[in-house]
């Protein structure tokens, strides 16, 4: 199984290495800016030591641990011995340091220099003999041990420092893992946690959107598979009614006008389903475009659709009076026929006993029922769906739509002139 590297563990060592090397890097700095700083006082003592005194050949000086000559072979013997060579360069200080370690001071140390004073030279050398008392012993802590305890404790303070910055954006990292896995749709209507940080607040917001959209897309699914039920069921039932019938007209022997009747019903009823399936679609994907308009009859539509919903009134009593123009407008028809078949639906429905009148003169089309008793409470008018549907179609193509109370029953009333 291929591991996963952990991005928390990725930015601790990269981190980690980089503030150790950073340490180490500068405590070498410290030391070597200490061993060079003792060098340059040594070199700054001597050249005062080779300007102060006056030497000829054959007769060095000595004062304080230095000794000053004008020719190399003047210096002490040791020096000679332990310089391998006769300096080369001016104001240079050549040394030779013997044992000694960080912790430790050198056993002894050979120092010289060559210098000019005037147009004479001079060669200035010391010797450092720690045995011999003219090295005298640091006194307190080493400075190499100062160095090495201070790169130590930066090291360990940054180690501690680093851990808690991690813990403390590890667990705000930790709340919004925790936060995107347990995401429903019921937290996708609520507010997002502050996770302490902007950036971390970015992402959850980006989170959100990318769920948010995936399930509007899921709702518009829902929706559309819904409303094809609902919507569906009339043609179904016209083809279903139809069907039953041609069948008996063929096997009665049917005038062949009857036959061609119900079957241009079947046809009309799949040609409704055709283009209720694709206004479902349009409705639900939300393409922002308009259907397109088409010339429609009013009123031989409401007549038509009454036609085919005729089979929820059987076994009712009611009185179905219809008043139509022969008026035609643009109009996108299927729209149209979705709106008024639901209406009708739900007035022949919700009525057992009483009146269903329908009035269409012009664009406004107006539908009332009056109920001696009703299937179920009116104001359940379309089965939600139908409702629903029909609200946002309206509001869709911002058509006037009113659904008012009157006694014992409703009058639902749109005006489709836009």
């Amino acid at each position: 199984m291929k591991l996963t590297p952990s991005l928390r563990i990725f930015v601790l060592l990269v981190m980690l290495f980089t503030g150790i090397s950073t340490i180490l890097i500068l405590s070498m700095l410290s030391v070597h800016y200490f061993i060079s700083g003792m060098d340059q006082i040594l070199q700054s003592t001597m050249y005062a030591q080779a300007q102060d005194q006056q030497v000829i050949d054959g007769q060095p000086k000595t004062s304080h641990f230095f000794t000053v000559a004008s020719r190399w072979q003047d210096l002490p013997e040791e020096i000679q011995q332990n310089i391998k060579s006769e300096p080369s360069e001016f104001n240079v200080l050549y040394k030779n340091i013997i044992g000694g370690s960080p912790i430790t001071p050198p056993v002894k140390g050979f120092f010289v220099i060559k210098v000019l004073k005037g147009n004479e030279v001079r060669y200035v050398s010391s010797i450092f003999d720690s045995q011999a008392g003219t090295m005298s012993p640091p006194k307190g802590i080493p400075f190499f041990v100062v160095i090495l305890a201070t790169a130590i404790l930066g090291i360990v303070m940054f180690t501690i420092v680093l851990m808690l910055m991690m813990r403390k954006v590890a667990r705000p990292m930790k709340r919004l893992r925790t936060w995107a896995k347990g995401l429903n749709s019921q937290q996708l209507a609520q507010p997002i946690p502050d996770f302490h940080f902007s950036e971390l607040n970015t992402l959850a917001d980006i989170v959100k959107t990318s769920l948010g959209t995936v399930q509007e897309s899921l709702d518009r699914e829902q929706q559309f598979l819904g409303y094809a039920s609902h919507e569906l069921r009339t043609p179904i039932a016209v083809i279903r009614t139809n069907t039953e019938l041609l069948q008996k007209l063929i096997s009665k022997g049917g005038s062949a006008e009857k036959q061609a009747q119900v079957l241009n019903r079947i046809e009309r009823a799949g040609l409704t389903m055709t283009d209720l399936t694709e206004t479902l679609l349009w409705l639900t994907r939300r393409e922002g475009k308009s259907l397109p308009l088409n010339d429609v009859n009013l009123g031989q539509l409401i007549r038509q659709l009454v036609q085919e919903l005729k089979y929820l009134i059987h076994g009712k009593n009611i009185e179905i009076s219809i008043e139509t123009d022969d008026s035609t407008h643009q109009l996108p028809d299927t729209l149209c026929r979705i709106i008024i078949t639901n209406i009708i639906r739900n007035a022949l429905q919700h009525t057992i006993e009483g009146s269903v009148t329908i009035r269409q003169s012009s664009t406004l089309v107006s539908i009332a029922n009056q109920c001696d008793s009703y299937a179920d409470s009116f104001e359940e008018l379309g089965f939600g769906l139908g409702l629903e549907l029909t609200t946002r179609l309206i509001t869709q193509y911002d058509w006037d739509y009113q659904n008012l109370d009157t006694n014992r029953g409703h009058k639902v009333s749109i005006d489709f002139s836009r």
